[in-house]
Formats: C-alpha cells, structure tokens, sequence
C-alpha cells in the first residue's frame, strides 16, 4: 500500500462492488476512508465466500478484500454530519430519495462542505430516469454479451468483473475533479455504469460504420485465433495479433498449409473446423507449459488459462509477491495486492487549497511524452489530452504505433495506416511527433523531449525503452521532477517479464476468462476489455502522484502491470479457493440468487437478455408468460428451487414468438429487468447516450466526421467537451513540436533526409 494520497479524507456511503472498489483504490493510495453502511449491513457481506461455505457477516472474503483498510461504521445524521465536514470526495450509488434520507442531496452537501467533490455511481446517469437492471441485463445493454462463441447462446462475462470497471472510472474521475474544485459548491462526478462499460469495448461503433462504409457486414463473429484451446492438462490461450504470428502458430503446431488461410478461419467457414481436427491431435501431446514456452520462445502471445487456484502458482505472481493475505482473528485467505506500484514516496501534509488545474480543464499546463503503443497506454494518454493536457505522441516512419495495423482488412489507399477505426478512437486529443529511436539523433531528441515533460507514459516489453535509454533511471538524470508511468504486459520484474502479451493474454492470465463460458464448454475470451481497463488505474495511480508532487515537487516512477490489474478486478475465484479449496465455476448466463438467462427472438442473432430478482418479480413475469405463479416446475429464486432449465425453455418459448423490442417493451412494463443484446450496428442509436452527450463529432482530415465515445462520467466544473482534437496523421506535428523545441529550419530538414523524422509511413 502507497502512502501517495496520505491526508486526503473520503467518506463512502456505498454498496456492493462499483463503489466500494472506488474507495479501496483510494485505500490503495493511502486515503483515510470511512464507509458508512446502511443499518442492515452491506449486502455484500452476505454474498461469500465464507470460510467452509458458511454465511457469516464478518467473514465475507469479498467484502473484506474491497473494504480492508477503512473505517466502517452504520449510517446516521449525526456521522454523516461529522465525516463530511472536512471530507475530500463522498462515493455514493444512492438514490435520490436515500440521499434526501441521509442529507446528502446538493443543497445540504453545500451547507456542509463546498469543497467536496461527490463521485455519483448510478447505472445510467443522474439525468437518465432509472429503470431495473441487473448485472445480466446491464451487460446485455452494453453489447458486454459476448456473440462471439460458435454455436452457443451469447454469454455474459463472469466474476462480476463489469462492476470493478465502473468502480475504476468513479476513482479516476473523483482525482480529476479534486484538480478543478473551487470551493463555492461540491463538484459533482456523475458515473453512468452503461458507459464505462461501453468505454471499454474497442470502439465497436466505429468499426462498424467503416465496415458499412465499404459494403462489408457488420457484427462479425471474427475473433483471434487460435483463442483458448485445450492442452494435455489444461486450458492455454494462443492469441495471433499479427499475420506473421499466425504463420509461426501454424508452423508450431506443424501446419504450415493453413497459412494462407487465416481469414477463413477467423469467420467460422469449413476451414476452421478442419485446422482444429488437425491440430488438437498435437495440442493434447503438450502440456500447457510447454505451450506457452514454446509460444514465447517464438514470440507468440501465449499465456495459460489461471483460474482461482492455479493462479496463485503462477511464477510470475508469485515471484512478485502480488497475493498477499487478508481476513481477520481466526481466518484468513489471499487476495490480489494493489494494481499500481510506487517508487519511494516522501510523506506530506495536504495543502487545503484548491487543485493545481483550471477550472474546465484540470491538466491544463501538464506536459506528457506519450511512448506508448496499442491501447492501454494510449488510453491513458488519450484522456489526458482530453483534460486539457498537452500530449505528444511518438511513433516512426519506420516502425509506427501497431495498433494502426489492427483491423488488417481494412487496408484501402496509400494512406490506409490513417484510416483505422481503432487507433482513432484512442489518439484523440494528441499532436503526433515521428523519431527513429533506434537512432541516435533519435534518441537525444527523444530525451529532449522527456527532459521537459511533466509525464512521461509508456507500455512495451519493459526491454524496449530500457535499450532506448528512455527508462526512468535515465529520464530522472535530465528531469528529476518527472513522473515516469510504465505498464508492462507482465511486470518490470519476474521470470516472465519479456513475455509478449496483449489484452487477451492479460485476460488469460488473470483468471477473468476462467470465469467466463459454459459449465459444460471452456473458458471464453472477453472482448478485450483489459487495456482500458489497465489505463484507467494507470490513470487513477498518475493522477494520485501528481497531487503528491503538487504537495512536494517530488517524481516518481509508477508501474502499472496489466496482469496485476487484471487480477484485482477478479479476485472472487482467488479467495474462494484459498478459503475452501474451491475453483469457481463457470456459470454461463446463471446468478446464484437470480434466475436468469439470454433467449431468441423472432429475429435471428437478436436476443433479450431477463432476470428474476424476488417473487414480484416471478409473479409479474408469470402472468405475462400465462402460467401460474405457483407452479414448482419454474426455478425463479433462491426461494423458489425449481428446474432451471423448465425456466429457460418457458421464457426462449416466449420471447421467440416476439422481436426483441416488442419483448422487452412488454416486460419492463411488469417491472421485469430486461434488455435487449446491444449490438455493434446499434450503439450509436441509445438514445440516453445522445442526451448525456456521449459521442461527440470530430473531423478527421482524411476520414472525415466521426462520432467518437467519450468518457463515462460528467464532472459538473469539468469541460463541456471530451475531445478537443482529432486524431493525428503520422508525423503532423513534426514542424511544431522540433521548433519549439530550438531546433532550427536546417535541423528539422537534416532529420527528415536522414529519415529520422517523416510523415509517411516508410515502406507502406
């Protein structure tokens, strides 16, 4: 635990997963948090695991891991009163009427402490009217419902893992606003949980739209291959990225015929079935680590498949020491450590004075030089730009960010390395610089650059900048004020620190796709979420260090490794297994107190995703389905311990007679959550997301206007706008970058023959 935010007081009044992960980041952080807890108890403490299985409210190991460390009382006036006088930020997920109950409404926060900021968690806004939802139907709404599984009914992502991203988002944008606050009335982050987790889907929208755009369908059920498959004595997953990672795959597995047929195979087609027939045979000779040995040897992102026991034999883990232990007097399990790490920090009293940003603006005047590549850095780096920082992103001719390669069948025009959807959306807000830095002058200019900057954020294989000569060792003999932010795939120590990884390693690796699938089927992918996912707490713990250097003048080096992140937001399945011996379960679409499913409709591909909370809510849908409310062939509850599958073919029977509209119309009427599976094609059509000011047009020069996603929250003193420039072309700030830097007219062209500098991308 890092004593980065030592002095700032937080009071949460939260349950559940969303807000109470908010306040453990601040705990992580070194925050003094207080939860004040309804007089029932949070009802997280009833929901496991318990030591032996047994139900016990003070020995909840989720509740402890995201409440370890504050300060816990019940709620009342007089404490309410007390806490929030001299607090910092208030976490809160409540509703209008229990803030009225507990005067926490604006007005009375006013009279009580105008310096506050309040991070509001809320499944749709604060402007959006509510409606029952449940993390099943939330998921469906978000296109969170993975389509992509062959042959199977879309499945939602497991372990709760959609409620920490929203947790993620309040945190960063609650340390956004302490930059902004004034003091005349609380600052108000409003965090819609529909949005953050559309923020972390890769911009399935626009894809889409340049799908469309050239005659190509959309809602492709195209993954990377070869995905999660079985080895001898488990589960591995082989992620291409790249062609040339799909050659090595098939020269590995001893098929080297298929190389040319990788595009067939992504979509589904006879081929697919015939490469898996041929290679399962060499699959069930190998052991998962050998796989991923072999794998990594060739530099194919290969990771094996954790779930809550065996990721806790991880060497890489373990030789980090991540799981550390939590519990009480008489019991005790492992959960995940801290998912950012600090250097040497010195303690500080807090100023009580206002942050160090503009209003509207809080990074206004902070300088970042942007080394990332992909998405997790580029994230990060993307909403800073849109905060008011100055970013300057750096790439080559020679060697550009990868992530313009993604989306490979895209390629259209000499220019096509501009045109990608998916590096869009994450290099808004940005001026672009090109720098050979296997060159010297390369490298000097580079650290030129880094010796001026606030912020300095990168995310290879630790190796990378290391040879560059652009680690944080090297950047603080130039600049010892900078704060250095560094996210490896695996860590910057560790037997498998150079592995090679992207998002669907983390996801692997993590346990997050151990918990996602079919009882009966194995482990799924996600849709790539943990790369936003890691810039967001990479965001949370750069924004901690800031405060502290606004406090001390002191930098600092922060790592942020993206299994590490990954695991934190799944850690039920690690503290189940190390109370009870247990492996958590795939569930499917299932809830252990709910009756719960995702069903057909008239339409082919469109579905409607229900849950059954309580007996109202089984009443209500049992009169609109024309069966008796009493009849014990229907599992509804935890009350009501009937056959499920009785349930589901009921409800599939109903729903596929009617659109998925016409179906969810018909049970939100009865007040039955219920959504409809929220696709690609479709998201740009939420008409909530119009209101809230979700997507905002920029124009692109070469691509044109673009409707890209925001940010997940609104913050009252914050801007209006969330994207200030459009993605930049390669190289489009050469000229404006290197001159003020002191670079000459004759300097800037001497680069650009020696093709150090450019903007075009060199052999294309």
């Amino acid at each position: 635990m890092s004593d980065v935010l030592a002095g700032l007081k937080v009071v949460e009044v939260a349950t559940e997963i969303a807000g109470p992960y908010c306040g453990k980041l601040f705990v992580d952080l070194g925050a003094e948090v207080h939860k004040l807890e309804p007089p029932q108890g949070d009802p997280l403490r009833w929901w496991g695991p318990f030591p032996g299985g047994t139900p016990d409210p003070q020995r909840s190991g989720l509740f402890a891991y995201l409440n370890d460390g504050k300060q816990c009382r019940t709620i009342d006036p007089d404490s309410v009163r007390e806490l929030l006088a001299d607090a910092d930020v208030l976490i809160d997920d409540l509703t209008a009427e229990q803030r009225r109950q507990w005067g926490l409404d604006p007005d009375r926060l006013t009279e009580l402490n105008p310096r506050l900021v309040v991070a509001r968690i809320s499944d749709f806004g604060q402007q959006v009217p509510p409606r029952p939802t449940t993390p099943l139907t939330m998921q469906a709404a978000t296109g969170w419902v993975n389509m992509r599984e062959f042959d199977r009914t879309p499945v939602q992502a497991g372990g709760r893992i959609p409620e920490y991203i929203a947790g993620g988002y309040a945190a960063l944008g609650a340390l956004t606003a302490l930059r902004s606050r004034e003091g005349g009335r609380p600052v108000e982050v409003d965090v819609s949980v529909f949005e953050s987790l559309l923020s972390t889907l890769p911009y399935p929208m626009l894809l889409a739209e340049r799908l469309k755009s050239m005659g190509l369908p959309t809602n492709t059920k195209a993954a990377p291959m070869l995905g999660i498959v079985r080895a001898a004595d488990g589960w591995v997953g082989i992620n291409c990225l790249t062609g040339q990672h799909w050659l090595d795959v098939c020269a590995m597995v001893g098929l080297p015929e298929f190389g040319e047929h990788q595009i067939a195979i992504m979509l589904g087609g006879p081929e697919r079935d015939e490469f898996f027939a041929k290679a399962q045979p060499w699959l069930d000779t190998q052991t998962v680590a050998d796989i991923v040995e072999l794998g990594q040897a060739m530099r194919i992102p290969t990771a094996p498949v954790s779930d809550g026991a065996s990721i806790l034999d991880c060497p890489q883990y373990d030789e980090r020491g991540f799981f550390v232990t939590g519990g009480g007097e008489g019991w005790s399990f492992r959960r995940p450590g801290p998912p950012f790490r600090f250097g040497k920090t010195t303690a500080a009293q807090r100023r009580p004075t206002r942050g160090q940003g503009e209003a509207k603006a809080p990074f206004a005047g902070v300088k970042v030089f942007d080394l990332s590549t992909f998405w997790a850095g580029a994230y990060l780096t993307c909403y800073l730009g849109a905060f008011g920082a100055d970013v300057v992103k750096v790439e080559s001719i020679q060697r550009p960010d990868a992530h313009r390669y993604s989306g490979a069948l895209l390629r259209t025009g000499d220019d096509w390395y501009e045109r990608g959807p998916l590096w869009q959306g994450t290099n808004l807000n940005k001026r672009d610089l090109t720098l050979d830095l296997s060159s010297e002058r390369g490298r000097e200019i580079a650290l030129r650059m880094a010796a001026e900057a606030d912020v300095v954020v990168e995310n290879f294989s630790p190796r990378v900048v290391e040879q560059f000569g652009l680690d944080y060792e090297s950047l603080k003999r130039v600049n010892p004020d900078v704060i250095m932010v560094r996210m490896p795939g695996f860590g910057l120590e560790g037997p498998w620190r150079d592995y090679v990884g992207w998002a669907l390693n983390i996801e692997q690796l993590a346990g997050m796709s151990a918990v996602t699938g079919y009882p009966d089927g194995p482990p799924c992918n996600l849709q790539g979420p943990a790369d936003p996912i890691a810039g967001v707490h990479a965001g949370v713990a750069l924004l901690a260090a800031l405060d502290h250097r606004d406090r001390t003048g002191e930098g600092q080096l922060i790592e942020v490794a993206q299994i590490e992140v990954g695991a934190a937001i799944t850690a039920e399945p690690v503290i189940e297994y190390s109370l009870n011996g247990t492996v958590t379960p795939r569930e499917g679409n299932r809830h252990r107190h709910y009756c719960q499913g995702v069903y057909p409709t008239s339409t082919e591909d469109d579905w409607v995703a229900l849950s059954v909370r309580d007996d109202t809510d089984w009443v209500n849908l049992a009169d609109l389905l024309g069966v008796s409310a009493s009849d014990e062939r229907f599992a509804t509850t935890d009350a009501r311990r009937g056959n499920h599958d009785a349930f589901d073919e009921l409800v599939a029977g109903w729903t596929s007679a009617r659109t998925a509209q016409e179906a969810v119309e018909l049970l939100r009427a009865r007040g039955v959550p219920a959504e409809r599976v929220l696709v690609a094609d479709d998201m740009y059509d939420v008409e909530h997301l119009n209101t809230r000011g979700y997507y905002e047009s920029v124009e692109h020069p070469i691509t044109g206007v673009h409707r890209y996603p925001g940010w997940p929250f609104r913050i009252s003193d914050g801007p209006e706008h969330h994207h200030r420039m459009p993605p930049p072309l390669l190289g489009q700030h050469n000229r404006e970058i290197l001159t003020a830097a002191g670079l000459s007219e004759a300097e800037i062209a001497e680069l650009e023959q020696a093709q150090v500098i450019g903007n075009r991308l060199l052999n294309g």
